[in-house]
């Protein structure tokens, strides 16, 4: 039987039960620590920025807003008490009537007309108390009527590998809006921060009865030394061709400070080494790896040239030999 949820201008409106666990790819028993990590591969996943999926940026809607019940557990029991009335993903919807009754629902958040949250978000969360059944009105306000909570906003800073490790404050300039002045913010970067992430300050947003929210989305600006994926960072390491076949031990730089790395005799070009712990510290602490690439002075003498060429001829080693299976194929 197919539920309605109101009317709005002559029309039913319908919509579908989202099941926020398999959003976000976990179970209904998955711990906090489990639905961040699930929350953070996704957001990269799908984050508009660098997937290539043309649905992406629903994607990465999707799971912002999964994050956003499954975190909070307040909003998280309340989901699960749905869920234990039966309904699944992709069912029709109708918030159910006894929703004031033992498991009444709490005001929580989320724009419509922001396009940020769905309208099951909505129904649920959106405006609960608010008198009004009508995700097309629940939560609408102006600067001088201001009976609900105010617009979320949407911004993103830029920070320096350094500041993400160390974190440490920046400026935030908000921009006006109708009926709202510019305002800049000194925000406070927490140690770790990945790209992608998502820092939300709460009452930062647009004023109303209860203030929005400023949702900031971290960009991790590029390092002229380091690459970074999630919180593990990577570092060439030139090495001469001695260094390589006889092995050293060389101080390799990391965003600590400096270590020492041992390259064992007979390393080759492109041998990735790992330093447990030194990448960003972020809930799952990562890694740095450092990349040995051999490398050769961009100029050689004639005679240089002349060495080498005496050099390999004595040699009983053939880099290429493993071709020749191929051509045989």
């Amino acid at each position: 039987m197919r539920r309605d949820i109101g009317s709005v201008c002559g029309y039913t409106i319908q919509m579908k039960f989202k099941d926020y666990y398999k959003v976000l790819g976990v179970t209904d028993s998955a711990s906090q620590d489990e639905i961040k990590r699930a929350y953070r591969k996704k957001a990269r996943q799908f984050h508009p920025d660098v997937s290539k999926e043309t649905d992406a940026e629903e994607k990465f809607k999707s799971v912002n807003e999964a994050y956003e019940v499954l975190r909070d557990e307040k909003r998280r029991a309340e989901f699960d008490q749905l869920k234990k009335h039966g309904f699944k993903g992709g069912d029709d919807f109708r918030r159910p009537p006894e929703w004031q009754g033992d498991w009444k629902f709490n005001s929580a958040g989320g724009q419509r007309g922001s396009a940020d949250f769905s309208d099951f978000f909505e129904s649920l969360f959106g405006g609960a108390g608010g008198g009004s059944n009508d995700p097309f009105t629940r939560g609408r306000q102006g600067p001088a009527g201001r009976h609900s909570k105010g617009d979320d906003i949407r911004l993103s800073v830029r920070v320096s590998l350094e500041n993400a490790y160390q974190g440490g404050k920046t400026k935030i300039k908000v921009p006006a809006a109708s009926g709202y002045p510019e305002k800049v913010l000194s925000v406070n970067i927490p140690a770790g921060v990945i790209d992608g992430q998502q820092l939300r300050l709460r009452g930062q947003g647009r004023p109303g009865a209860t203030n929005g929210d400023l949702i900031l989305t971290i960009k991790l600006k590029s390092h002229e030394l380091f690459e970074v994926d999630g919180a593990n960072i990577t570092l060439n390491l030139p090495v001469t061709p001695s260094e390589s076949v006889e092995g050293t031990r060389l101080h390799v730089p990391t965003l600590a400070g400096r270590v020492s790395v041992k390259i064992p005799p007979g390393t080759t070009s492109g041998t990735r080494l790992r330093i447990r712990g030194r990448g960003l510290p972020a809930e799952t602490v990562g890694d740095q790896f450092v990349v040995v690439q051999i490398a050769l002075p961009e100029k050689l003498s004639d005679g240089d040239r002349s060495a080498l060429k005496a050099l390999e001829s004595k040699w009983d080693y053939h880099p290429r030999a493993h071709f020749e299976t191929f051509d045989k194929v």
